[in-house]
């Protein structure tokens, strides 16, 4: 506004000085228009005054106002650095405290692991099982249930060495009167895998024997010979001697408060076999009793065996005949110095599958070393059969004969069941009994099938053995003859 104004006015300020003198009315209105710019030009100075005073109340408003939010920054910062402190001293004093924690948490680890180490452990029960392994075995099962049960107290409640305390010391203590104390009961027994009533005394852990009610028939508990007092059985092929001082004791048990009975305090072998009879078996009676005790399915295991260890025989000397190759060198020599005709006739005295390879191969001039590996391979067709011939029948039987072990292992289990189920498990050594005659089958299904299954690698490596050379000398054959091709 004020920049038109000022241009208007210089626009007639012009027009004045350049224009042509005015008359007297021409210069009237002249003065009238240019007093009326200079009121136009007076109100725009005044408004422009104005406008300049009201910018300035505006900037002191805008001044004003920048120090109030100046001076509520300064607040507000000072009090964000107040709580920026605030909270450096919390987290230093959270991490303080985190560090008292640990190690409170390290201290009150280590006061639990030095209360744990109070408790008891397994490894003190090891004098325990070595006193049921010394002994005779009798209340296995209680025993060691007892044992196993102390064990697993030991496990559960390690903040507890008291109660673990208490369990130990009984075990102890019942290991310590069974040790000591005289037992007789009445029942059925085992005599030679017949059960029959009778009567029978225990000495601690040292000595056990048995009567039968029914017959004459008396057992002692011994070591068996060559277990170092470690297994037990009972023993019913006594001297007269024995089985006499073992009537009298059950006859004048009630009577004497003293008896003499024959007990071999030390569980030697030694001491036992002097209380049992010395007569051994014979290889020939034990292997008899042994096929006996393993039942029906003993017949199908020999029968394997004998038919395996045939055809082992056999195929041992076939393959053995036919790797004779002796003279095999000459021929080829022959061929590499260029006498086909001394090598045909050197071949004819060699014997055997390479043999017949190198007959074969020079038996006439074949037109193409096609036409002679054609040849070739006919005899690798005849021989490669017969070679491997009943290998797999071999191999067959060696995996059939534990097979069959394991089916009568899996039957006499079955009618050792029926007999728990008749007549219970109060008696371990018929359960072991049981067992161990259950598991002759396996015993001698895994007899016959280990040395069958060696033999059958041994020959199979033989055959694989014989192919390779009759490959390698066909293949030296071939390249000799069409060294050219």
């Amino acid at each position: 506004m004020k920049n038109i104004i000022l241009i208007l006015f210089f626009s007639i300020s012009a027009s004045f000085l350049f224009a042509a003198p005015p008359n007297g009315e021409e210069l009237v209105k002249q003065r009238a228009l240019l007093n009326s710019a200079k009121a136009d030009l007076e109100e725009a100075r005044k408004k422009r005054d104005m406008a300049v005073a009201a910018r300035w109340k505006d900037r002191e408003v805008a001044n004003k106002e920048r120090e109030l939010f100046n001076e509520k920054y300064r607040e507000n910062k000072d009090k964000i650095d107040g709580l920026m402190s605030e909270r450096s001293r919390l987290l230093e004093d959270v991490r303080v405290a985190r560090e008292d924690l640990s190690q409170v948490r390290a201290a009150g680890e280590k006061s639990r692991s030095d209360f744990l180490s109070l408790a008891l452990t397994p490894d003190l029960l090891e004098g325990v099982a070595q006193l049921q392994e010394q002994g005779i075995p009798f209340k296995m099962t209680e025993r060691i249930e007892q044992m196993n049960q102390v064990k697993k107290e030991m496990d559960l409640y390690k903040d507890d060495p008291l109660r673990l305390a208490q369990g130990l010391f009984s075990t102890l203590q019942y290991e310590l009167l069974f040790s000591r104390e005289v037992e007789v009961d009445t029942g059925e027994l085992i005599f030679e895998n017949k059960v029959k009533m009778g009567k029978r005394l225990r000495l601690g852990g040292l000595f056990a024997m048995q009567k039968s009610d029914s017959d004459s028939s008396v057992a002692l508990l011994l070591p068996v010979a060559g277990e170092k007092g470690s297994s037990f059985s009972w023993q019913t092929n006594l001297i007269p001697g024995v089985q006499t001082s073992i009537h009298s004791a059950f006859e004048s048990m009630k009577e004497k408060e003293m008896l003499l009975i024959p007990v071999d305090p030390l569980l030697s072998t030694a001491l036992s076999s002097e209380l049992a009879s010395n007569t051994e078996k014979t290889f020939k009676e034990t292997a008899i009793q042994f096929f006996r005790d393993g039942g029906v399915l003993m017949y199908p295991i020999l029968a394997i065996l004998i038919f395996a260890l045939l055809f082992v025989i056999e195929r041992f000397i076939v393959i053995s005949l036919k790797s004779y190759s002796k003279g095999t060198k000459a021929v080829l020599s022959a061929l590499e110095s260029g006498s086909p005709e001394d090598a045909r006739r050197l071949s004819l005295s060699v014997k055997g599958s390479i043999g017949a390879l190198l007959r074969k191969g020079l038996e006439k001039e074949y037109p193409s070393r096609a036409a002679a590996e054609k040849a070739i391979e006919e005899v690798f067709a005849a021989e490669s059969p017969s070679i491997e011939k009943r290998l797999s029948s071999i191999s067959v039987m060696a995996s059939t004969a534990p097979l069959l072990g394991l089916l009568g292992t899996v039957m006499g289990m079955i009618e050792l069941f029926e007999v728990i189920t008749m007549h219970g498990t109060s008696d371990p050594k018929l359960l072991a009994g049981g067992i161990s005659i259950a598991l002759i089958t396996t015993q001698a299904g895994l007899m016959v099938a280990i040395p069958l299954q060696l033999l059958h690698t041994f020959l199979s490596n033989r055959a694989d053995q014989l192919i390779g050379k009759m490959e390698k000398i066909g293949l030296t054959l071939l390249n000799r003859l069409w060294s050219k091709g």
